[in-house]
């Protein structure tokens, strides 16, 4: 019982750290929040990784858009998963978060083994996401695990941080972004505890960056509705 106590608490921590990392040009429902959460958390614990990263994938690479797909027509879905290293078609990913999740999990688990020894473990699993065995240490596609890893701690403390993720160029840039839209102790405390952060009265909402191209470079989104 109590493992389903911890299990239901996690779901519901991930569900409200996606309504708090979510883009404000694609906003997403508590319901729809929360079936991600489940996918996200179901896969991360088979795999031994941290959910909160794959919302934090899924965040940067689509904006939680389920139908995105990348310029060349092989990224595809909610975490824009490459459609030459998975046995699933681009349809059935455009069509299926859960499968999206599963994916991403299975990716990211594939790389932190092959990562393991790595100086740079953390930016070589990540950057392999988005750039293959051969990932960028350099440039924009370099700093891909900074903004993920943004997301995901923002997303874990449940911080409204609209899209300056996409800005960070370095780990000191991350940690001045969570400490100035981090509520102060006192706000905190009157929250429950699976309610996002607010802004205190005294921070100003995040300024919308202007998001560059979503990495994988994901451009264009399929007409369909998803199901």
């Amino acid at each position: 019982m109590m493992f389903i106590d911890l299990y239901v608490s996690l779901v519901l921590r991930v569900a409200a750290g996606i309504i708090a990392i979510q883009s404000p040009s694609s906003p997403v429902s508590m319901e729809r929040a929360t079936a991600y959460a489940v996918a996200a958390t179901y896969h991360a614990q088979r795999a031994g990784l941290d959910p909160f990263e794959l919302v934090g994938i899924a965040r940067n690479e689509s904006d939680f858009v389920e139908n995105s797909r990348g310029p060349d027509g092989k990224d595809c879905g909610l975490t824009q998963t490459r459609v030459t290293i998975t046995r699933y078609t681009c349809r059935q990913l455009l069509r299926s978060y859960w499968l999206a999740f599963q994916e991403a999990a299975r990716e990211m688990r594939e790389y932190s083994d092959a990562c393991r020894n790595h100086p740079d473990f953390d930016r070589c699993r990540m950057n392999r996401y988005n750039s293959g065995v051969h990932y960028a240490k350099h440039g924009f596609h370099g700093a891909y695990w900074l903004r993920v890893t943004c997301f995901t701690e923002a997303a874990r403390r449940g911080i409204p941080i609209a899209n300056q993720c996409r800005r960070v160029q370095g780990k000191r840039d991350i940690a001045r972004l969570i400490r100035r839209y981090t509520p102060p102790p006192a706000q905190l405390a009157t929250m429950p505890a699976t309610m996002p952060a607010t802004m205190p009265a005294t921070t100003p909402a995040p300024t919308p960056a202007p998001a560059p191209a979503l990495d994988r470079e994901v451009a264009t989104v399929d007409p369909r509705p998803a199901s």
